[in-house]
């Protein structure tokens, strides 16, 4: 079940660049595209966009900082997982991840986040795929892969985050994924598509 990880090449400072590529949004902004508003985390784009007909339309999406989610195994091989409460949301199952934080490159933000929320840590790291679920929001999520992570310290968690770390066996965790309460529902589907083929 985990023979794709053989297939992907170890990260490293070298081909970091190269293999890290961020996934286009699904409706790109046109070259006329101003920033009408920003809030705290979202940015909303105006435009005008010639349609089929000649006449032409305000189009608008909106864009925010992109994100990391880690799939991370421990040394026994099981999926570190958490499960979170946040401010306004209900109670969620979550691979580790967060927001890239500005200055941040991808897999720094990848360590970063998975030290924060579970303690643990990874020198063998590969990366998975980048997505956009969403045709009008321009917000990339980089999924990567962090191997016989080991636990080095306490959760430091922010205000508005309460956190829980599991370990789950794979078909634990590949059950998990049709769960509501699942919330990377981007990975599922990715996961998804790779049983099928």
């Amino acid at each position: 079940m985990l023979d794709f990880l053989n297939k992907l090449p170890i990260l490293t400072k070298q081909n970091a660049n190269e293999l890290i590529v961020r996934s286009q949004a699904k409706l790109q902004r046109g070259a006329q595209a101003q920033k009408v508003f920003s809030g705290v985390f979202f940015h909303v784009w105006q435009w005008p966009q010639e349609l089929y007909d000649g006449s032409q339309a305000t189009f608008e999406s909106i864009s925010r900082a992109d994100t990391v989610t880690i799939l991370a195994f421990d040394q026994t091989g099981q999926v570190v997982m958490t499960k979170q409460s946040q401010p306004g949301f209900q109670q969620f199952w979550s691979m580790p991840g967060g927001i890239i934080d500005e200055g941040e490159d991808v897999w720094q933000a990848a360590k970063r986040e998975l030290l924060e929320e579970t303690g643990y840590q990874s020198e063998k790291w590969h990366f998975l795929f980048s997505g956009q679920m969403n045709g009008r929001i321009d917000w990339a999520n980089f999924y990567l892969v962090a191997q016989d992570c080991t636990l080095v310290a306490d959760k430091n968690l922010d205000a508005g985050e309460k956190i829980e770390v599991e370990l789950l066996a794979w078909p634990d965790f590949t059950a998990l994924l049709k769960k509501a309460e699942f919330r990377n529902s981007d990975f599922a589907l990715w996961w998804w598509r790779q049983m099928a083929n």
